[in-house]
């Protein structure tokens, strides 16, 4: 299972439909920091959140060195936890 394939086609369906909070939502859940804060609608930088989120959000690249990041926390992690006990 290709996990930054998954995520970034998610992303990517939702930045396409015109969701970008729930992209940002999307990336949270993941424990990824999205690359973009909330913008609202009504935000005159909403455009240029959109276009961010698109550019990062829906790359495989992006996701995968994220992923690859996020993976080595956890390992670093647990192997603390264990010289703990």
């Amino acid at each position: 299972m290709n996990l930054a394939l998954i995520h970034s086609t998610a992303c990517r369906d939702l930045l396409n439909d015109g969701e970008l909070e729930d992209a940002v939502r999307y990336c949270i859940s993941q424990g990824i920091k999205p690359p973009v804060p909330p913008c609202a609608k009504d935000s005159p930088d909403y455009l240029r959140c959109v276009e961010v989120a698109k550019e990062t959000m829906s790359d495989y690249g992006w996701w995968e060195k994220r992923l690859k990041v996020q993976h080595a926390r956890g390992r670093k992690q647990a192997a603390d936890r264990e010289r703990l006990w």
